[in-house]
């Protein structure tokens, strides 16, 4: 799976106890900090300094990472998933495009889908949150990784 993530988007991550979640990015990790406990999570940055193993300890592991590259910053919110977990990730630099393909038409919103990004369209009267940002009309967000409504997954 391939995460397009935008500037200064946070990305929800989702992590489950007994399976190894992998961050491949394309420049080397300089650092990163982990929002919760040490007991919690265990992190490694492999040999070639570009991806970060990330494998939960214990169940319930909601917190937040950054994890800093030589090119960017890159803002994680991890949750437990017992169901969805994220395995393997590669993480690129997304863009807004706009030139988009509709990939999903729903009754309250559609989703369109770019080279590197992703757009959500409101076609309620009222506005919505996704991923913790609440817009009326349309609002970009980055390409692979999940949207979530309310508390509700709804693509990815």
């Amino acid at each position: 799976m391939t995460f397009y993530i935008l500037m200064n988007h946070i990305t929800t991550l989702f992590v489950s106890v007994g399976l190894l979640t992998t961050l491949s990015f394309d420049s080397e990790i300089t650092s990163y900090m982990y929002g919760g406990s040490k007991e919690d999570l265990f992190l490694k940055v492999t040999n070639n300094h570009k991806t970060l193993a990330i494998k939960p300890k214990v169940e319930g592991v909601a917190s937040n990472l950054l994890v800093v590259t030589k090119n960017r910053k890159y803002y994680f919110d991890l949750r437990y998933s017992k169901d969805k977990p994220h395995q393997f990730v590669e993480v690129k630099d997304g863009v807004i495009n706009h030139s988009m393909t509709m990939i999903l038409e729903g009754t309250n919103e559609d989703i369109l889908e770019g080279e590197s990004s992703v757009l959500v369209i409101n076609k309620s009267r009222r506005p919505i949150q996704i991923n913790g940002k609440k817009f009326k009309n349309k609002k970009y967000f980055s390409k692979g990784i999940p949207l979530i409504k309310g508390d509700q997954r709804i693509f990815n």
